[in-house]
């Protein structure tokens, strides 16, 4: 509502990139942003809801979710708050780093502790997605184009890893990594595509720069 009124009553996107905001301003509308998109990503410590959400959703629900929901937060970042707060950014781009980077490390050992797949993938999507927005404020053209990679990247190795859990639950009716034991043995190519799936979701959390020079 603020940017609507500056801009002299206009929605346009476009027209709140050409605004000259104050760095006041700039800073509280950054904050305002970040608490949403946070959220969204989700982002250490607000992240607590997606475990759960996925837990509790079908299969299709939990693919839905990773594989494109979480992407709005990432977006919101790209799309609102580096464009239109360019300033605010830079100032407190280390707050977001230092955010993104626990997510990175200290999630990903959340993610090794469990014993449910989809808490499991759940966690490693909260990693995965630290990296993204640890790319968006670095503020180079390479680890945005990172960034970007590993959102796509993300959306497919999340979304395969779920739809390998669901098929695997309405088989075994367990999440319990324990209970997964010899499915090699009766569903051979099921299991190698498991795997690939596993190996790649394990994989896609290299630095952004390094995804862009793979790619």
């Amino acid at each position: 509502m603020y940017l609507f009124v500056q801009s002299g009553g206009s929605f346009s996107i476009l027209e709140w990139h050409k605004l000259p905001i104050s760095l006041g301003s700039q800073t509280w509308l950054f904050l305002a942003f970040l608490i949403a998109f946070a959220v969204k990503v989700p982002m250490w410590p607000v992240h607590t809801w997606l475990p759960d959400a996925h837990v509790e959703a079908p299969t299709g629900g939990s693919i839905v979710l990773a594989a494109i929901a979480l992407k709005l937060g990432a977006y919101g970042f790209l799309r609102f708050s580096l464009p239109i707060l360019p300033d605010a950014s830079h100032e407190l781009s280390g707050l977001v780093v230092a955010l993104s980077l626990i997510a990175v490390v200290y999630i990903g050992f959340v993610a090794l502790a469990q014993s449910d797949m989809k808490k499991l993938v759940a966690y490693s999507s909260i990693a995965h997605m630290g990296f993204v927005t640890l790319g968006f404020f670095m503020f180079s053209a390479l680890s945005i184009e990172g960034a970007l990679v590993q959102m796509v990247s993300h959306g497919f190795v999340s979304g395969a890893m779920f739809f390998c859990i669901g098929v695997m639950y309405d088989r075994v009716h367990s999440r319990q990594i324990a209970d997964y034991g010899g499915v090699v043995n009766t569903m051979p190519k099921f299991a190698a595509l498991f795997m690939l799936f596993s190996m790649a979701n394990a994989g896609c959390q290299p630095l952004p720069d390094l995804w862009v020079n793979s790619w």
